[in-house]
Protein backbone atom coordinates (compact mmCIF):
# COMPACT_ATOMS: atom_id res chain seq x y z
CA UNK A 1 0.00 0.00 0.00
CA UNK A 2 1.71 3.38 -1.16
CA UNK A 3 1.63 6.12 1.42
CA UNK A 4 0.45 9.37 0.00
CA UNK A 5 2.02 12.44 1.88
CA UNK A 6 0.80 15.71 1.59
CA UNK A 7 2.61 18.73 1.02
CA UNK A 8 1.02 21.85 2.60
CA UNK A 9 1.04 25.46 0.12
CA UNK A 10 3.43 27.57 1.48
CA UNK A 11 0.88 31.13 1.87
CA UNK A 12 2.01 33.90 -0.76
CA UNK A 13 4.58 36.66 0.09
CA UNK A 14 2.07 39.21 1.06
CA UNK A 15 0.35 36.44 3.67
CA UNK A 16 3.67 36.22 5.67
CA UNK A 17 4.80 40.23 5.83
CA UNK A 18 1.40 40.63 6.80
CA UNK A 19 1.27 38.09 9.72
CA UNK A 20 5.08 39.59 10.08
CA UNK A 21 3.59 43.13 10.76
CA UNK A 22 0.81 41.32 12.88
CA UNK A 23 3.33 40.16 15.47
CA UNK A 24 4.44 43.43 16.15
CA UNK A 25 1.96 45.32 18.72
CA UNK A 26 -0.45 47.57 17.40
CA UNK A 27 0.40 50.29 19.86
CA UNK A 28 4.08 50.42 18.63
CA UNK A 29 4.48 51.47 14.60
CA UNK A 30 7.57 51.85 13.19
CA UNK A 31 8.60 55.70 13.81
CA UNK A 32 7.87 55.08 17.37
CA UNK A 33 10.29 51.79 17.73
CA UNK A 34 13.05 53.60 15.57
CA UNK A 35 12.54 56.79 17.39
CA UNK A 36 13.31 54.53 20.73
CA UNK A 37 15.98 52.80 19.31
CA UNK A 38 18.17 56.24 18.40
CA UNK A 39 17.84 57.59 21.50
CA UNK A 40 18.62 54.15 23.45
CA UNK A 41 22.03 54.32 21.27
CA UNK A 42 21.97 57.46 22.19
CA UNK A 43 22.53 56.87 26.09
CA UNK A 44 24.98 53.83 25.25
CA UNK A 45 27.39 56.21 22.97
CA UNK A 46 27.63 58.78 25.64
CA UNK A 47 28.65 56.04 27.79
CA UNK A 48 31.29 54.13 25.58
CA UNK A 49 32.51 57.79 25.00
CA UNK A 50 33.72 58.61 28.67
CA UNK A 51 35.00 54.96 29.08
CA UNK A 52 37.30 55.46 25.95
CA UNK A 53 38.04 58.64 27.21
CA UNK A 54 38.90 57.09 30.87
CA UNK A 55 41.18 54.37 29.00
CA UNK A 56 42.76 56.01 26.29
CA UNK A 57 43.67 59.19 28.67
CA UNK A 58 47.76 58.17 28.48
CA UNK A 59 47.97 58.11 24.77
CA UNK A 60 46.09 61.63 24.65
CA UNK A 61 48.26 63.04 27.06
CA UNK A 62 51.31 61.49 25.30
CA UNK A 63 49.84 62.99 21.97
CA UNK A 64 49.63 66.22 23.60
CA UNK A 65 52.71 66.38 25.38
CA UNK A 66 51.22 66.77 29.02
CA UNK A 67 51.85 65.79 32.33
CA UNK A 68 49.32 64.16 35.27
CA UNK A 69 47.96 67.68 36.38
CA UNK A 70 46.63 69.13 32.77
CA UNK A 71 45.56 65.21 31.68
CA UNK A 72 43.16 65.57 34.94
CA UNK A 73 41.21 68.44 33.26
CA UNK A 74 40.70 65.92 30.01
CA UNK A 75 37.52 63.72 31.43
CA UNK A 76 36.72 66.78 33.76
CA UNK A 77 35.80 68.88 30.75
CA UNK A 78 33.85 66.37 28.97
CA UNK A 79 31.80 64.94 32.24
CA UNK A 80 31.04 68.53 33.74
CA UNK A 81 30.05 70.14 30.51
CA UNK A 82 27.21 66.51 30.10
CA UNK A 83 26.11 67.47 33.55
CA UNK A 84 25.67 70.48 33.03
CA UNK A 85 23.46 70.52 30.02
CA UNK A 86 21.04 68.24 30.91
CA UNK A 87 18.56 70.23 32.88
CA UNK A 88 17.84 72.58 30.11
CA UNK A 89 17.81 69.76 27.59
CA UNK A 90 14.38 69.15 29.23
CA UNK A 91 12.84 72.24 29.11
CA UNK A 92 13.86 72.74 25.27
CA UNK A 93 12.85 69.22 24.65
CA UNK A 94 9.54 70.07 25.64
CA UNK A 95 9.88 73.25 23.87
CA UNK A 96 10.82 72.69 20.75
CA UNK A 97 10.79 68.81 20.63
CA UNK A 98 13.29 66.25 21.25
CA UNK A 99 13.80 65.58 17.49
CA UNK A 100 15.52 69.06 17.07
CA UNK A 101 17.79 68.82 19.38
CA UNK A 102 18.84 65.44 18.80
CA UNK A 103 19.47 65.92 15.18
CA UNK A 104 21.31 69.35 16.00
CA UNK A 105 23.54 67.87 19.33
CA UNK A 106 24.46 64.45 17.70
CA UNK A 107 25.36 66.06 13.88
CA UNK A 108 27.72 68.24 16.38
CA UNK A 109 29.28 65.54 18.57
CA UNK A 110 30.04 63.65 15.28
CA UNK A 111 31.98 66.42 13.85
CA UNK A 112 33.57 67.34 17.10
CA UNK A 113 34.42 63.43 17.70
CA UNK A 114 35.78 63.41 14.23
CA UNK A 115 38.38 65.89 14.36
CA UNK A 116 39.51 65.58 17.83
CA UNK A 117 42.05 63.13 17.44
CA UNK A 118 43.70 65.83 14.69
CA UNK A 119 44.07 68.51 17.85
CA UNK A 120 47.33 69.52 18.98
CA UNK A 121 47.01 72.17 21.56
CA UNK A 122 45.83 71.49 24.76
CA UNK A 123 43.40 74.60 25.52
CA UNK A 124 41.83 73.55 22.18
CA UNK A 125 41.25 69.98 23.21
CA UNK A 126 39.78 71.04 26.39
CA UNK A 127 36.77 73.38 24.64
CA UNK A 128 36.22 70.73 21.85
CA UNK A 129 35.64 68.15 24.86
CA UNK A 130 33.38 70.55 26.28
CA UNK A 131 31.80 71.14 22.79
CA UNK A 132 31.22 67.48 23.05
CA UNK A 133 29.75 66.52 26.29
CA UNK A 134 27.28 69.72 26.03
CA UNK A 135 26.14 67.82 22.60
CA UNK A 136 26.25 64.33 23.99
CA UNK A 137 24.58 65.67 27.17
CA UNK A 138 21.09 66.04 25.26
CA UNK A 139 21.18 62.40 24.44
CA UNK A 140 20.77 61.42 28.39
CA UNK A 141 17.85 63.40 29.40
CA UNK A 142 15.81 62.83 25.87
CA UNK A 143 16.53 59.00 26.35
CA UNK A 144 13.51 57.82 28.34
CA UNK A 145 11.63 60.89 28.12
CA UNK A 146 10.75 59.66 24.32
CA UNK A 147 10.58 55.90 25.31
CA UNK A 148 7.48 56.98 28.32
CA UNK A 149 5.80 58.96 25.75
CA UNK A 150 5.65 57.13 23.10
CA UNK A 151 5.28 52.99 24.63
CA UNK A 152 2.40 51.10 26.32
CA UNK A 153 3.43 50.81 30.15
CA UNK A 154 2.76 47.40 29.95
CA UNK A 155 6.29 47.10 27.48
CA UNK A 156 7.67 49.71 29.61
CA UNK A 157 10.26 47.02 31.31
CA UNK A 158 11.53 45.84 28.15
CA UNK A 159 12.51 49.11 27.75
CA UNK A 160 14.19 49.65 30.59
CA UNK A 161 16.02 46.44 30.28
CA UNK A 162 17.13 47.72 26.53
CA UNK A 163 18.46 51.16 28.35
CA UNK A 164 20.56 49.42 31.04
CA UNK A 165 21.88 46.58 28.46
CA UNK A 166 22.96 49.55 26.19
CA UNK A 167 24.49 51.36 28.83
CA UNK A 168 25.98 48.75 30.68
CA UNK A 169 27.03 46.59 27.70
CA UNK A 170 28.77 50.41 26.44
CA UNK A 171 30.78 50.59 29.51
CA UNK A 172 32.09 46.80 29.76
CA UNK A 173 32.78 46.16 26.48
CA UNK A 174 34.95 49.46 26.15
CA UNK A 175 38.07 47.75 27.79
CA UNK A 176 38.42 44.74 25.04
CA UNK A 177 37.39 47.64 22.26
CA UNK A 178 39.83 50.04 23.08
CA UNK A 179 42.82 46.61 23.18
CA UNK A 180 41.82 45.93 19.72
CA UNK A 181 41.68 49.33 18.49
CA UNK A 182 45.12 49.55 20.17
CA UNK A 183 46.47 46.62 18.32
CA UNK A 184 44.89 46.34 14.91
CA UNK A 185 44.21 50.07 14.36
CA UNK A 186 45.07 53.12 16.33
CA UNK A 187 44.35 54.93 19.46
CA UNK A 188 42.37 57.69 17.96
CA UNK A 189 39.39 55.21 17.38
CA UNK A 190 38.67 56.28 21.00
CA UNK A 191 37.21 59.06 19.22
CA UNK A 192 36.50 58.05 15.78
CA UNK A 193 34.16 54.96 17.28
CA UNK A 194 31.66 57.25 17.98
CA UNK A 195 31.86 59.57 14.75
CA UNK A 196 30.86 56.44 13.15
CA UNK A 197 27.93 55.02 15.72
CA UNK A 198 26.37 58.38 15.93
CA UNK A 199 24.97 58.90 12.41
CA UNK A 200 23.43 55.56 12.56
CA UNK A 201 21.66 57.35 15.76
CA UNK A 202 20.81 59.92 13.69
CA UNK A 203 18.98 58.09 11.02
CA UNK A 204 16.90 56.08 13.51
CA UNK A 205 16.15 59.71 15.09
CA UNK A 206 15.28 61.17 11.64
CA UNK A 207 12.76 58.37 10.66
CA UNK A 208 11.58 57.40 14.79
CA UNK A 209 10.97 60.61 15.93
CA UNK A 210 8.10 62.88 14.90
CA UNK A 211 8.70 66.32 14.12
CA UNK A 212 7.46 68.99 16.55
CA UNK A 213 5.99 72.35 15.28
CA UNK A 214 7.47 75.50 16.88
CA UNK A 215 5.93 76.92 19.49
CA UNK A 216 3.25 79.12 18.56
CA UNK A 217 3.36 83.10 19.75
CA UNK A 218 0.95 84.29 21.77
CA UNK A 219 -0.58 87.43 20.30
CA UNK A 220 -2.27 89.65 23.01
CA UNK A 221 -4.53 92.21 22.62
CA UNK A 222 -2.70 95.82 23.05
CA UNK A 223 -3.54 97.60 26.23
CA UNK A 224 -5.44 100.80 25.68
Amino acid sequence: MAASTATAALPPPQQIAKGLAGAVPAELSKSPLLGILGVIMGAGIVSLMGRMLTLGLADLKGHLGIGFDDGAWISSAYNVALMFIGPFTVYLGALIGPRRILMVAAAVFTVVCAFLPFIHNYSLLIAALVLAGLSSGTFYPLTLTFALRNIPLRYLPFTIALYATFVDGAVNIAPSLFGWYREHLSWEWMFWNSAVITPLMMLCIYFGIPSTPPPKKSSEAPIR
